[in-house]
């Protein structure tokens, strides 16, 4: 018997239940997110000054950078450039935000899958239909929840990479400050041995001026302090230019705009002088070294892979129940079963490239334990070098300062030629040029030493 046109129809709760579930999931669906702007990016990185929070979260970031009193009184020190620069170096900053994916996939490991409701209806156009049709559905999915555990271990592992790997970037970044405010140091003291030689010089090419002028010096006397005055003012002229540019990288280290002042701490000039623990940077490398910590940690992930692949060779499995009516207002509850025939593809694929990049991994830790040792191994010999050379070139210095002072005797006695005694006084500059910059080359082989074991001090060697 066909409803007639004055009753109400018995499908209207089902079409109800269909835009309620319309709905639910449009309300479901993301926000809309405005396109960046330059504001936005402004206040994306905001400046903080360097206080004793910011030491202390930096000691968080990075467990191997020392606790560190600040005293911004007394200047910049290399330690609190290093400790400085982990927390506000602008691309250590957006890497930690770009570390918040790993976190966001440990999330989405854990999520346990959505149940799958379906509605249907039937109209009946020819017939003897008794009433409309309809079919509700809910089932959910079983290989999901076999995974979990094993996906959760694997996305935890990768945050743990994630995160040692951040903190290894940082302690370069750290190391990289701290051998900044070195070079600026030597840089500084590459600047006063020449301001004094070229204030020196200046003196001389004056009273030789007014010599020449009286007739009792010749124009080739003034014209030699001349050329060693020009050549001492270039050297000074590259010196600035090269302190310049290593002020701007640290600042750019520390997040600061290039007009803003830094202030430096006098520093220990014979901060690597003394021999170092060999067998001390080698015993434990592996637990220092923050790269080699990542690496171990990332094996763990792949080998979680690997159980996570393994399990995924269960089909896919859907278990559900359902309740329906047909047109002749037989209605009916049953369970669903669906499941995936594993004959062409049982997850072979997945388990192979899990269990490949596990190999990779193992081959790739091995590789870095090698080369570190061996970088530390070249490192200490170039040190030993350095030292030797620094101890050759200090006696080198001091025989061309009794030299000079012989010449200088010489040249007021008008027993030698000016350009002669010019030529070496312009040789003791440079000596004592090259005497900074060994110094200069023995505090980055020592920041480099202390970058590829793990020390934030080197161990000193036992007397």
């Amino acid at each position: 018997m066909t409803p007639t046109s004055g009753q109400a129809k018995p499908v209207k709760p089902a079409y109800r239940a269909l835009a309620a579930v319309v709905v639910v999931l449009l309300g479901g669906c993301g926000a809309y997110v405005r396109p960046l702007t330059a504001a936005q990016a402004a206040r994306a990185l905001p400046r903080r000054p360097f206080t004793a929070v910011w030491a202390a979260y930096s000691h968080r970031l990075v467990p191997a950078l020392p606790p560190l009193e600040v005293r911004p009184h007394e200047g910049l020190t290399p330690a609190a450039a290093a400790v400085w620069a982990v927390v506000a170096d602008p691309d250590l900053r957006a890497a930690r935000s770009a570390g918040g994916i790993a976190q966001a996939q440990l999330l989405a490991a854990g999520l346990l899958p959505n149940p799958v409701f379906s509605l249907s209806a039937g109209l009946p156009i020819s017939g003897l239909g008794l009433t409309d049709a309809f079919r509700a559905a809910l089932s959910l999915p079983i290989r999901a929840l076999v995974t979990r555990p094993a996906r959760v271990a694997a996305a935890r592992a990768r945050l743990r990479r994630v995160d040692l790997t951040l903190a290894w970037q940082a302690w370069q970044v750290a190391l990289h400050a701290k051998d900044d405010v070195y070079q600026l140091g030597l840089l500084a003291r590459e600047r006063g041995v020449l301001h004094t030689e070229i204030g020196d010089l200046r003196r001389q090419v004056a009273l030789l001026a007014r010599g020449e002028r009286a007739r009792v010096v010749t124009a080739g006397v003034r014209q030699a302090a001349l050329l060693a005055l020009r050549h001492a003012q270039l050297e000074a002229l590259q010196v600035a230019a090269l302190y310049r540019l290593k002020l701007l990288a640290l600042k750019g280290l520390l997040g600061l705009k290039p007009g803003e002042v830094l202030r430096f701490a006098p520093q220990d000039n014979r901060r690597f002088r003394a021999p170092v623990d060999r067998r001390a940077l080698f015993a434990g490398l592996a637990q220092r070294r923050l790269d080699l910590v990542a690496l171990r940690a990332g094996y763990r992930a792949p080998s979680a892979a690997v159980r996570v692949a393994v399990l995924g060779e269960f089909p896919p499995l859907a278990l559900g129940i359902n309740r329906a009516r047909d047109t002749t207002d037989v209605n009916t509850i049953g369970a669903d079963l669906s499941v995936a025939l594993p004959i062409f593809n049982h997850n072979q694929g997945a388990v192979a490239i899990a269990q490949a990049t596990r190999r990779s991994l193992l081959r790739t830790y091995a590789a870095r334990l090698a080369d570190a040792r061996l970088k530390i191994a070249e490192l200490i010999t170039s040190l030993h070098a350095a030292r030797r050379e620094i101890r050759a070139r200090r006696q080198v210095v001091r025989t061309l300062v009794h030299l000079e002072g012989l010449y200088r005797q010489a040249l007021a006695e008008h027993a030698i030629d000016a350009l002669v005694y010019y030529q070496l006084a312009a040789r003791l500059t440079r000596e004592r040029l090259q005497e900074i910059a060994t110094a200069a080359r023995l505090d980055q082989l020592g920041v480099a030493l202390e970058t590829e074991s793990g020390w934030f001090e080197l161990p000193k060697a036992p007397p």
